[in-house]
């Protein structure tokens, strides 16, 4: 027995088998513990919910059984990523969880409305971004300068004198050039006809009398002769007519206004340290 015992395989056996024993016990106690998802009643009236809006129906228990499954594997391979730090540095990760973070400091914003006298004392103190933009209905003539560069002045005279004749039955198309936008407009607004005409169009228009032919005016495309049948002026609107734009612009600067008290509420919280970029060296 003596000898067996000093014999070196038997040695050898017995430590590796010392350590084999260590090692397991080691692995076992260094192991993650197991951790609980548990999907609640209200997830699955959740994930039933996303479900009835994506297809216009209620989902059949197969279907409910699938929708679960899929979520406890995305939890699984959630938790894991952020267990191996897959989320750091991120930058699409941090660009959402920002947008969610200022997204819940714009609901704060949005829950209270304004008052009346919050929204008249918004109209009031800035009446050019309210003020409805005029508008104007109105026959025309066309003359192409391009057309005639050597009787111009003739067309015009001949023109001014047809148009002024007192007819009630006159056809406006059956003088001038051809325009491809058309002969008549309807309460259009000074802005698109700023855009179709050019700039200065819709103050030629607010000069002019109603219901006779004037001119030409000059447009972007050449000389018009204008029969203007409507004009209403650019004014301030009542608070309910600019309710509606109103709400918007007041939504929109609360939002922006909780957004920055929040974040430099957070901001606090931090020491900022912004260390200098070095120099490049410069090459002797």
């Amino acid at each position: 027995m003596r000898r067996i015992l000093r014999e070196p395989l038997l040695h050898f056996v017995i430590l590796g088998t010392i350590l084999f024993a260590v090692h397991a016990g080691v692995t076992r106690s260094g192991s993650a513990p197991v951790q609980d998802i548990i999907v609640s009643r209200s997830r699955i009236t959740h994930l039933a919910s996303m479900f009835s809006r994506s297809w216009r129906r209620e989902p059949n228990p197969d279907e409910l059984n699938e929708l679960v499954n899929d979520y406890v594997h995305e939890e699984v391979l959630y938790r894991e990523a952020k267990a191996m730090g897959l989320d750091n540095d991120d930058p699409v990760i941090r660009r959402r969880l920002r947008q969610k973070l200022e997204f819940l400091a714009e609901n704060v914003a949005t829950q209270r409305a304004p008052t009346d006298d919050e929204l008249n004392r918004l109209l009031q103190s800035e009446p050019e971004r309210f003020r409805t933009d005029g508008r104007y209905s109105f026959s025309h003539v066309f003359l192409d300068p391009g057309r005639h560069r050597d009787d111009l002045a003739d067309q015009q005279s001949t023109l001014r004198k047809a148009l002024k004749e007192p007819d009630e039955g006159l056809d406006p198309s059956q003088f001038g050039d051809r325009f491809l936008l058309g002969q008549s407009f309807a309460d259009v607004p000074a802005n698109e006809l700023s855009r179709l005409f050019g700039e200065d169009f819709p103050e030629q228009l607010a000069q002019i009398p109603l219901g006779s032919w004037e001119g030409p005016i000059q447009s972007s495309y050449g000389l018009h002769f204008i029969r203007l049948t409507g004009r209403d002026q650019a004014r301030l609107p009542s608070l309910n007519e600019a309710r509606e734009k109103l709400l918007r612009e007041w939504n929109e600067r609360e939002r922006i206004k909780a957004n920055a008290e929040a974040f430099a509420r957070l901001r606090g919280r931090y020491r900022i340290v912004i260390e200098q970029a070095s120099e490049p060296s410069r090459r002797q």
